[in-house]
């Protein structure tokens, strides 16, 4: 396990495989309590944290990347926002949030939850907005910063303008809300708060430790939600069912695959698009076929 330091007693996990999923770069407080955010990482990382001692895991949000190890650290105490609790507590529950029950794919599901070994995990504390979180002479603001799950949450050391981001992760590509319990304009929200911040460091789950040009990013973060709102209202010059939209445009970094899980949640997010577009008013639906007004 290699830690990259961050300041005296803030440390990324690094984690050549942190960029994708079920995986993700997690931080590790190495204060008086040994604390960890976010457990996306394999087994060998696991055992290290345990011999070290780590008594507490805050997870960002409840998805599988980042929870994913939550039950091989050994005693510790998990952490997480109470909108996000009941997907941890449940697995049933972490996959009715991802859609799979509402959107008809139950087969999905249970082949999801076979193949992660997702189960049922404690949690032992739900973190409000505003909670300050002290490990020793590391205190962490909880920020509440829904959109890509009801209880997402980042971290904020003040000390230092240190943001721990979770899925707030400024890639290239945008984010991700290709989910059921996922919104835009809460997503778009939380992400002007991070950016209003302006931290010096920036702890992103799957890019990693970011140095420069943090403003820039956030903005072209932000900004990529609304390339995609527009492709998919261009889209529907000729119009189109929802079906169709998925067959006919990509707005994550999914392409050319027919695995029926990427399908899924491309779908998904498409719908988010089109649900923004009707709710500004600029399209309407019909039998099922979406137009532009």
């Amino acid at each position: 396990m290699m830690l990259v330091p961050v300041n005296r007693h803030i440390k990324v996990i690094e984690n050549s495989e942190g960029k994708r999923f079920p995986y993700c770069y997690s931080v590790l407080i190495d204060d008086r309590v040994q604390a960890l955010v976010d457990s996306g990482f394999r087994s060998e990382t696991a055992d290290a944290l345990r011999s070290r001692g780590v008594e507490v895991v805050l997870n960002t949000h409840f998805h599988l990347d980042h929870t994913l190890k939550n039950m091989e650290l050994g005693d510790v105490k998990v952490w997480c926002h109470r909108l996000d609790a009941p997907a941890i507590r449940s697995a049933r529950v972490h996959m009715a949030m991802y859609g799979f029950y509402k959107f008809g794919a139950p087969d999905l599901a249970e082949q999801f939850m076979a193949y992660y070994l997702i189960k049922d995990g404690p949690v032992d504390r739900e973190l409000e907005d505003g909670d300050i979180l002290m490990f020793g002479k590391t205190h962490l603001r909880v920020i509440h910063t829904p959109g890509h799950t009801p209880g997402h949450c980042v971290f904020y050391d003040e000390t230092d303008g240190i943001l721990i981001g979770g899925d707030i992760n400024l890639s290239p590509s945008g984010p991700w809300y290709s989910h059921l319990c996922s919104d835009l304009d809460d997503l778009i929200k939380s992400i002007e708060t991070c950016a209003e911040l302006k931290p010096a460091l920036f702890i992103s789950a799957h890019e990693g430790l970011i140095k420069d040009n943090i403003a820039a990013r956030f903005e072209a973060y932000r900004d990529a939600i609304d390339r995609k709102t527009d492709e998919v209202y261009k889209a529907l010059e000729a119009p189109s069912s929802l079906d169709e939209l998925t067959r006919k445009i990509v707005i994550n970094k999914l392409k050319a695959t027919n695995d029926s899980y990427y399908r899924f949640f491309e779908r998904q997010g498409i719908l988010k698009h089109l649900d923004r577009l009707r709710k500004n008013k600029m399209i309407a639906v019909e039998n099922g076929v979406y137009f532009q007004r």
